[in-house]
């Protein structure tokens, strides 16, 4: 398996299922614990090698995480490396098909057409992804264009 940032951006958005938002002090136990439950939900097949060296590199791609004071400092670090190169605001007005497959190849999230008739699910998508939700111009349309984009957590 070949290591990239797309799978560090993946471990760094499932990672914040596994860490409290609060302001509770930091120790970084609780840092590697919640990479630690992300790589074995994201990536349940790998070896102990890989595993280690994505925590590795995960942990490379978080300059200031040993100096974080509180859990939701860590929490802010893992979210703006999980955005890291997803631009919502460059969505708005694309086709929902290309928007969709971006942001599924980003890595971090899953894409859902936000819905009327259908309730938001609760729980994270593919691999434990966390989802972005995207309003569209016409429920119906097969490829409508994209109207606004929001993170759901």
């Amino acid at each position: 398996m070949r290591l990239t940032q797309a799978h560090v951006r993946g471990i760094c958005a499932t990672a914040l299922q596994y860490l409290d938002d609060d302001q509770a002090p930091a120790a970084p136990r609780h840092l590697h614990r919640a990479l630690d439950s992300a790589i074995s939900r994201r990536h349940p097949d790998v070896d102990r090698r890989t595993k280690r060296a994505l925590r590795h590199m995960t942990l490379d791609s978080l300059p200031g995480w040993a100096e974080a004071a509180t859990s939701a400092d860590l929490t802010v670090q893992l979210r703006e490396t999980a955005r890291l190169g997803l631009d919502l605001a460059s969505m708005v007005g694309r086709s929902y098909a290309p928007v969709a497959a971006g942001i599924w190849f980003h890595g971090a999230y899953s894409a859902r057409r936000v819905r009327a008739c259908e309730a938001w699910p609760t729980r994270p998508s593919y691999e434990g992804r966390p989802w972005l939700r995207l309003w569209t111009d016409d429920e119906s349309a097969p490829n409508p264009l994209v109207v606004a984009a929001e993170f759901a957590a």
